[in-house]
């Protein structure tokens, strides 16, 4: 799996949302303005690689497809610390819809684009 996303990584070579948003002015469409000073929320960088496809989406996926394995399908919680926020508990329905919840959690971040995130999500589920 993770030769696989590495390899469509550096195959398809595609910007992170701040290289996109700061260089907007070469994307060759006349209706996007560049912010050279833009940074995503919360971070002083982004992880220097290719954007897609998103690696967060093809672990949060792989882990999901592995849980069901052993699982099967059901109803969870799972609490967590979170910066400022102790004892932060979120309920799911199913390993799925948790590892779509923490791969959009990419894309609020600022550092990767929905097709990122879809794209690891099928490679992560073993779909072409």
């Amino acid at each position: 799996m993770v030769i696989a996303f590495y390899d469509a990584k550096y195959t398809y070579n595609f910007w992170r949302p701040v290289t996109a948003i700061r260089a907007a002015t070469a994307d060759g469409n006349p209706d996007t303005e560049a912010d050279p000073n833009w940074l995503p929320e919360g971070r002083a960088n982004t992880t220097p690689d290719p954007s897609y496809p998103g690696a967060h989406a093809v672990h949060q996926r792989g882990r999901a497809e592995v849980l069901i394995f052993l699982f099967s399908h059901g109803p969870f919680r799972v609490q967590r610390d979170v910066r400022g926020y102790p004892g932060v508990e979120r309920s799911f329905t199913t390993f799925p819809a948790a590892a779509e919840e923490a791969t959009l959690s990419r894309i609020f971040a600022g550092v990767h684009f929905l097709f990122d995130l879809t794209t690891g999500q099928r490679l992560g589920s073993g779909h072409r």
